[in-house]
């Protein structure tokens, strides 16, 4: 059953790893380029590295490395609903809707044995394949990410490390058990896609930050790291200074020193438009203004990565347990 399970299954693995196989070429390439450039620059760059970090980035962020760049993390976003909707929903989707389940659910074949086997091949080649592409994009990106600082942040997040496995399996039994139900290939292909983004984006603008707990600090206002200091028509004011580098920013508030959101007003004679270059800066820095920030540090990046990992695994389980259920007792 599974040799047969796998040759059903062949031809899409041989594909994809077709594909694997040109996307590590062209990481090689681009990789050692990339590499070469952070050992002149960064690598030897001492205590004062600000032109070696531009000098790095200009490389990674123009040519062959930036289009590889983007195309690996856009790989690891849409490769996982790829397989949900081409590999999960399809499975048993198409046996039900041709009727060829009548022939493969037999008596010497329960759709139990059927069920688990075609799952446990098929999901072994979507852990594989996306286990691949995640360490290989991952790998490559490592020293863009550490001068970046931003590999923790929900626009990198996703593409990066573990999750992306975990991904790729939540959604290939989501379309298994999407197919289950619904009966029809091509509905249960679009339902898997629209599911799956709604809760994969449910994640970094709702739970993700729960998962760990963030770090909170307030401290005086760094006047030296400020960020935006903006005066409105009405005299209010928007005062921020930079949070800590390479971290996700959660919340970022000026306060006054009895706990109150810093609004202004701003001072006419310090802040007016008249006003001698430096002088509204002075005048702030003279308010004890404290600086508020919930965040999660770079230190954060893999204990967030198994937790959400966990999460998707989680529901996997829970889908897996779901789709035998209904197709033990509820498809006739």
């Amino acid at each position: 059953m599974y040799w047969f399970a796998w040759r059903q299954l062949r031809l899409q693995t041989v594909y994809a790893a077709g594909a694997l196989v040109l996307l590590g070429l062209a990481l090689t390439f681009t990789g050692l380029t990339l590499a070469s450039s952070y050992a002149d620059t960064v690598a030897v760059c001492g205590t004062d590295c600000t032109d070696a970090v531009k000098a790095f980035l200009r490389d990674a962020q123009t040519g062959a490395p930036a289009a590889v760049y983007v195309t690996g993390l856009a790989l690891a976003y849409l490769v996982p609903p790829l397989i949900g909707a081409f590999w999960g929903a399809p499975l048993v989707a198409r046996e039900l809707e041709t009727g060829t389940h009548n022939l493969a659910w037999n008596q010497s074949v329960t759709r139990t044995r059927w069920l688990a086997a075609r799952i446990a091949v098929t999901g072994t080649a979507t852990a594989a394949v996306t286990g691949v592409l995640a360490w290989a994009v991952t790998a490559w990106a490592g020293h863009v990410d550490t001068v970046r600082g931003d590999r923790i942040t929900p626009l990198v997040f996703g593409g990066r490390g573990v999750v992306p496995v975990a991904y790729a399996l939540f959604a290939f039994l989501l379309g298994v058990t999407l197919g289950a139900v619904i009966r029809r290939t091509v509905p249960a292909m679009a339902a898997t896609l629209g599911v799956y983004a709604l809760v994969v984006a449910s994640f970094p603008a709702w739970l993700r930050e729960r998962l760990v707990t963030p770090v909170h600090t307030t401290a005086p206002l760094d006047m030296d790291r400020l960020g935006d200091l903006l005066i409105n028509q009405d005299t209010s004011m928007e005062v921020t200074g930079k949070g800590p580098e390479g971290a996700w920013i959660l919340t970022n508030q000026t306060l006054w020193p009895d706990g109150r959101v810093f609004t202004g007003p701003a001072d006419a004679a310090s802040c007016g438009r008249d006003s001698a270059y430096g002088i509204c800066e002075k005048w702030v820095s003279g308010l004890g203004l404290q600086q508020d920030v919930v965040y999660h540090p770079s230190t954060h990046f893999w204990s967030l990565q198994w937790a959400e990992a966990g999460v998707f695994i989680g529901l996997t389980v829970l889908l897996a347990g779901f789709c035998f259920w209904w197709v033990r007792k509820r498809v006739v």
